[in-house]
């Protein structure tokens, strides 16, 4: 009777957890109404309009000039429930929903390894971490990235390694990186998953995995190659990633803020289209670097420790708050320290395979990240992992507690 209280108790707590999303998404997307509250919603909506109308891939008011800056990934998303007769609620409450996914995801990995306790307060970290809410609620793809990101974690953490699930695994990262290109930068870890967590590693599931990955991106390849003339594999856009992040105006805790001014104007001067803007970004940026290699490092290593910052400057000033920043202050280093409270446990309850799985994703991010611009919202994926590794640590100081309890009692 206890163990069926207690087995009612966990998924009491994650449904209501589920149940408050949802309405409170429900209710906050009301009241924003179709405000879009960032540049970048804008130009996604234009896109998805731009192909449901013109049957073009362009974010320019006129749908004259092809694009392949942004990936077309989470467009497609957007303009598949606009084309069924979705509105920016809709977009919204496929955030929400993928959210509550991506926690019941966190919840079942948890349980599959015996962190009982841990999955209970995974739902009520994550509740208590506000910015992935918020996030939820903008026009921006990193929910549904995240879900995807967990889900194949998910797959690799419940089955063996066949080829099969290699293949679906491959197509959904496909999948993944067409909606957020940063996760190419994990994908060594995503290769090695199955070693981590199972001591098995297969050559062929490897390929199998590729190949999922290529069956996607080769028709968008092709497209490009078709409108451009040039092989273009993802976007346009990551020079300009990484001269924001690698230039003499860089700063460890600012993005699009960041002066390029001399870069752009030599690009109308030359004339430059968007793939050669884009590789003259990118030459300017590693002309930088080999030109400041100390200024480069010392800038790497602020960057790497920013990742960890609860703030970010951001180029839509009136998104900014110091109330915000309060409240990410308070949400987010508490989960960085039962992390590193997890990490001191470590003699007496020694890391299990999943944990030393999403720290390896983390702290790879955290290197990656650094050669780019800073930005929190690169990071929430891996904050989710970050979440369960708190959330384990909850479990084994329950346990240690229980232990000190027990001892007590016998004295």
């Amino acid at each position: 009777m206890k163990g069926i209280l207690n087995y009612k108790s966990q998924y009491s707590v994650l449904l209501s957890v589920i149940f408050l999303i949802l309405i409170g998404g429900l209710i906050y997307s009301l009241i924003l109404g179709d405000q879009l509250r960032f540049q970048d919603e804008g130009h996604y909506l234009r896109m998805a309009n731009n192909l449901i109308k013109h049957k073009i891939y362009s974010y320019d008011i006129y749908a004259v000039y092809p694009t392949a800056f942004h990936p077309p990934g989470y467009t497609l998303i957007i303009a598949t429930i606009l084309w069924f007769g979705g509105g920016i609620l809709s977009l919204r409450m496929i955030n929400f929903i993928s959210l509550v996914i991506c926690i019941s995801l966190i919840f079942s990995i948890l349980k599959r390894h015996d962190l009982d306790t841990g999955a209970r307060w995974a739902p009520l970290i994550i509740l208590c971490y506000p910015v992935l809410f918020f996030t939820a609620s903008t026009i921006y793809p990193q929910i549904i990235a995240t879900t995807i990101f967990v889900f194949i974690i998910y797959l690799t953490d419940k089955y063996e390694p066949k080829t099969s699930i290699a293949l679906l695994k491959g197509i959904l990262y496909g999948m993944l990186i067409l909606i957020s290109p940063s996760f190419t930068m994990v994908l060594p870890i995503m290769l090695i998953a199955h070693f981590v967590l199972k001591k098995r590693f297969s050559l062929t599931y490897i390929l199998c995995f590729f190949l999922g990955i290529v069956i996607i991106l080769t028709p968008w390849v092709i497209r490009n190659y078709l409108v451009f003339h040039r092989f273009v594999v993802l976007s346009n856009n990551g020079g300009k990633t990484f001269i924001l992040g690698n230039c003499e105006n860089s700063e460890p805790n600012k993005g699009e803020g960041i002066d390029l001014s001399k870069y752009d104007n030599e690009i109308k001067r030359l004339n430059l289209d968007e793939v050669d803007a884009d590789r003259y970004y990118k030459k300017k940026a590693f002309e930088w670097i080999q030109n400041n290699p100390k200024d480069f490092m010392k800038l790497y290593l602020l960057k790497f420790f920013n990742y960890f910052n609860y703030r970010n400057e951001l180029a839509t000033k009136s998104e900014e708050s110091k109330l915000r920043d309060m409240v990410m202050f308070f949400t987010y280093y508490p989960i960085l320290i039962l992390v590193l409270i997890r990490m001191f446990l470590i003699k007496r309850y020694p890391f299990k395979h999943m944990e030393i799985l999403f720290l390896l994703f983390y702290i790879t991010s955290a290197f990656a990240n650094a050669l780019f611009l800073p930005r929190i919202r690169y990071r929430l994926p891996y904050d989710m992992l970050l979440i369960g590794v708190a959330a384990a640590s909850i479990h084994y100081l329950k346990d240690l507690l229980n232990k000190k309890i027990n001892k007590f009692n016998l004295l």
